[in-house]
């Protein structure tokens, strides 16, 4: 009965308050990209960012390349020892200005491993189109197109990992393995430096 931001949202935070000493920041993007909220130590604020995220804010689209050159603009001055980006997209690539893989491109340039995964299985999917007489959310069905291999090929070029998610658990176990992945880079980081 929930939609994909909603299950999203709920997924973000719990992830977000499982996070300690960890940055964070969030880019939110549909025909256009933007920064939600720099990074941040502050996840009470991250948090309540995150619960007034709204669909149809942004112009339709899914621009994948501008969200991630956001991001990297974010991460580009960060003296972090580990800098990624999570990407989350129910949706192939069909707006923006810069192509999602020259944006991994630029990744990969600046050793930010990019992670994506991506939310829904495409097709025909309901969308909410406005409200009917009686306040409630009116419901279209719509095409949604899905890219994985460009996602794979933009995870893979980067470092990062691809991950598919078709419902709650899956999501919240593709963040799980990002910080997994995470977790066993620095270990190897610490490793390389005892030597």
């Amino acid at each position: 009965p929930q939609n994909r931001l909603h299950v999203a949202k709920e997924v973000l935070t719990e992830f977000i308050s499982h996070r300690v000493n960890d940055r964070l920041g969030l880019v939110v993007f549909a025909g256009a990209a933007y920064t939600q909220a720099p990074l941040t130590l502050d996840y009470g604020v991250l948090k309540e960012v995150v619960k007034q995220l709204r669909t149809r804010v942004l112009e339709d689209g899914t621009a994948i390349g501008d969200a991630l050159s956001v991001a990297l603009n974010r991460l580009r001055d960060s003296d972090a020892k580990s800098r990624v980006v999570v990407i989350i997209t129910d949706g192939d690539n069909n707006a923006g200005r810069i192509s999602p893989l020259d944006a991994a491109a630029m990744a990969q340039a600046l050793r930010i491993p990019v992670y994506t995964i991506l939310v829904g299985k495409g097709g025909r999917v309901p969308f909410p189109q406005g409200q009917d007489l009686f306040g409630n959310t009116a419901w279209r069905e719509m095409e949604i197109p899905i890219n994985p291999e460009l996602l794979q090929q933009m995870a893979k070029s980067t470092g990062g990992e691809f991950y598919r998610a078709t419902d709650r658990d899956s999501l919240k176990e593709g963040l799980q393995k990002v910080l997994d992945s995470l977790e066993r880079s620095k270990l190897m980081e610490g490793g390389a430096m005892a030597n």
